[in-house]
């Protein structure tokens, strides 16, 4: 409201004074008109005057009356015609002074915004930078439209594209430097990524090809392992997805962001995590002598072991025993805890597969007992 009200005196102190000035009446123009008529009756008594010393005969006298009564006759009739275009157009600009205002406002109301709140100090630079980020990419585009061949070029604009929303886009940049530069582990989840993006979150078979190529160039990258993981509980194929998120929290970094994402999707499928040491078991070893925490550790290890004997089919658990063995150096406890989980998991290869993956990790050899 204030604002209004600023622009409406704002307005009004530009337009009254104009409009004071224009009502005037144009009384220069008069003045003009009655100045001319003057000077033709002085004409007039100045020739009564020589007529009547002689200098002037009475029929030149009245030649000359004649004359100087059509100019005072035309002068009184022409005053008349020249300030009409004048006082037009004077009327003309009162009426455009006070109508360009009312129009203007007229105008904003119909294609502006009154409405809309006033844009936060904090947002204009964020307004500012994507300006900024969209000139640099009209650049690139244009460079490329020009050089298509440069594939730096294209791994460039790739991530920029998926960062203002335009996917699409991202995924002909990501394929593009693929072909131009070559698959690596970072590229292929790249393009990946960009494809889930540009289908909301589904991992497509496009996708989900694309996770394999980094997955087998990267085995150790847990991001390909992830979106693999959730396309397989996407596609409903419940226990390879069981297999694969398993693998992956069997090797997950305690820090990891995903992992609770991971243990969510882990427990819609019906298989929760392996109990492992919890926040506080952790805390309370770091403070234990170490012969105490040592036993702690075993107690644990032991307690897996057991429930392994009632559960074969964890995959996951046996991954664990086998690692938490080779921490302890129990070299030869290990070895056995790898055969024992080859026999229970000979008839599901993607669950044997899991339990392989980590005892090569861990330095065991195929053949060991």
């Amino acid at each position: 409201m204030v604002l209004w009200i600023a622009m409406a005196a704002l307005a009004a102190a530009v337009c009254v004074p104009l409009l004071m000035a224009l009502s005037r009446p144009p009384r220069a123009a008069h003045g003009a008109a009655g100045g001319a008529m003057a000077i033709y009756r002085d004409q007039l008594e100045e020739l009564d005057r020589d007529v009547a010393r002689g200098i002037v005969a009475d029929s030149e006298a009245g030649a000359a009356r004649t004359e100087i009564a059509r100019r005072l006759i035309r002068e009184g009739e022409a005053a008349p015609e020249e300030l009409h275009p004048r006082e037009r157009l004077r009327k003309g600009a009162i009426v455009a002074i006070v109508a360009m205002p009312i129009a203007a406002l007229a105008l904003y109301l119909v294609i502006g915004s009154p409405h809309d709140p006033d844009q936060p100090l904090a947002a204009r630079p964020d307004a500012l930078a994507l300006q900024e980020v969209t000139k640099l990419v009209a650049t690139v585009e244009a460079h490329l439209a020009a050089v298509p061949g440069d594939g730096k070029g294209w791994e460039v604009l790739a991530p920029v594209y998926e960062r203002l929303g335009r996917d699409a886009e991202a995924v002909n940049a990501y394929t593009k430097a693929i072909d131009l530069l070559g698959a690596t582990a970072t590229r292929e989840a790249d393009l990946g990524e960009a494809i889930t993006h540009a289908n909301q979150g589904a991992v497509t078979p496009e996708a989900h090809a694309a996770f394999e190529r980094a997955h087998q160039l990267a085995p150790d990258d847990p991001r390909p392992a992830f979106y693999i993981a959730l396309g397989l509980s996407q596609a409903g194929k419940t226990d390879e997805a069981k297999a694969a998120w398993q693998a992956l929290l069997a090797n997950a970094p305690a820090d990891a962001g995903w992992v609770p994402v991971a243990q969510q999707q882990l427990a819609a499928l019906g298989a929760p995590a392996t109990p492992g040491p919890s926040p506080g078991d952790v805390s309370a070893a770091a403070t234990m002598a170490p012969a105490d925490r040592n036993a702690m550790i075993e107690g644990m290890v032991a307690q897996l072991a057991a429930r392994l004997k009632t559960e074969p089919g964890d995959a996951d658990g046996w991954a664990r025993l086998i690692r938490s063995y080779k921490v302890l150096g129990r070299e030869a406890d290990a070895g056995t805890a790898l055969a024992n989980a080859r026999t229970a998991l000979a008839g599901d290869a993607t669950k044997l597969a899991l339990v392989e993956a980590t005892a090569a990790q861990l330095g065991l050899a195929k053949g060991t007992p």
